[in-house]
């Protein structure tokens, strides 16, 4: 009886010992099996994995960098080429980092260990051979990894390897993203235009709680690129889902008001239902046909601050310094054949360059427009440069 209960007992201290030791007998675990670090001093969970491994944030003592240098002093980019026999090197925008260091705790987030002088490289203690007996000292990769996936596997980004690496034999070079899209004055991938934002302010729920805001259209319509509204972003305010924070009122108003000057009017942009985008007929009594519903608003108001004041009249536009023998007539869709190129504009356009052709102040035959044509039917040249 004794000896079944004393077998009993180390049964248990033997379960009691895996229990804390989860990995003890386990492929993974093995590289660890000659260390005296405990699991937990790197492994906030009982039973980590390679997919979820739980890693604690490495350590950041008071040996941290304290360096005088901004991020303006420091290169863009790093390129990262230490497994270059594997992988692709990666390219790291140093600089892009550097500017979220507002985020956390500044440049220590990464230089978390750095005694006095000159900021060390990263290979400087951790070595690219793995050194199992001083896990507390990663290797290169896995200071990389940890680095890395610390802040990317809590925003939305995909941790998967190949968005940072590609294998060499995938025939993929090494570049940066072609895309050159300006959201914070550093390379970024190409970003999807939303069409439009509908936003619903919870407080002014009786008096025009609905704002729409037609984005593409501002870029689009308006010729405006993404730093004339977003001037002062960081990757947290996209990316980072688990610290989403409201805007201020003042965001929104100081950014339209940069080019709406609506002062007190809350109507104008606060309405009970969801607004339609931009209509020039009905904003301006002056509906945009053929040729000019293809123009940018600024081709005829010079600047996107001042779109209001122009004359409907052609030759508001089409001023002296405008040269009837230089217009190409085809743009309009008819190319005039040649007895009819060298006429003045004002030889078949009698009433204005909007009146039906006068074709009898020549013609005594009866003939008239559209039915006898001074020239051929053409594809207006604003429609085929869109084909």
């Amino acid at each position: 009886m004794m000896l079944r209960l004393k077998s009993i007992l180390l049964s248990s201290a033997l379960l009691v010992a895996l229990g804390c030791l989860p990995y003890t007998n386990t492929a993974i675990a093995q590289p660890h099996s000659g260390s005296r670090v405990d699991c937990a001093s790197c492994h906030d969970c009982k039973t980590p994995s390679l997919e979820e491994p739980c890693l604690l944030p490495c350590p950041r003592p008071e040996s941290a960098t304290n360096s005088i240098n901004g991020a303006t002093q420091l290169p863009d980019f790093f390129i990262l080429g230490e497994l270059s026999e594997i992988y692709v090197p990666v390219i790291f925008p140093h600089k892009l980092h550097a500017n979220m260091e507002m985020m956390g705790e500044g440049c220590n987030v990464c230089h978390h260990y750095n005694p006095p002088g000159p900021i060390l490289k990263c290979k400087e203690c951790h070595g690219i051979p793995s050194q199992p007996e001083h896990l507390g000292q990663p290797s290169l990769k896995g200071a990389y990894h940890r680095q890395c996936l610390g802040c990317h596997r809590e925003w939305s980004h995909e941790t998967d390897c190949a968005i940072c690496h590609a294998r060499i034999d995938s025939g993929v070079g090494m570049k940066t993203p072609e895309d050159m899209t300006d959201i914070i004055g550093s390379l970024h991938p190409n970003i999807a235009t939303p069409e439009k934002w509908i936003y619903r302010v919870e407080d002014m729920a009786d008096d025009g709680p609905i704002v729409t805001f037609h984005h593409k259209e501002h870029i689009e319509r308006f010729g405006l690129a993404c730093v004339d509204c977003h001037k002062k972003e960081n990757c947290g305010r996209c990316h980072d889902e688990a610290a989403k924070v409201e805007h201020v009122r003042e965001d929104p108003h100081e950014d339209c008001s940069f080019c709406h000057d609506v002062e007190d009017d809350c109507a104008h942009c606060h309405k009970n239902t969801e607004s339609r985008g931009f209509n020039h007929a009905e904003r301006s009594g002056f509906d945009l046909k053929s040729y000019h519903a293809n123009l940018k608003c600024v081709d005829c108001h010079k600047s996107i601050h001042d779109l209001t004041g122009l004359s409907p009249e052609c030759d508001s536009c089409h001023t002296e310094e405008w040269s009837p023998e230089e217009f190409d007539h085809s743009v309009t869709g008819l190319k005039l054949d040649e007895n009819h190129i060298e006429f003045d504009c004002e030889g078949c356009h009698t009433e204005g360059f909007a009146s039906v052709t006068a074709c009898d102040l020549c013609h005594d035959d009866e003939r008239k427009y559209p039915e006898s044509m001074p020239g051929v039917l053409v594809t207006p040249r604003f429609l085929s440069e869109k084909l």
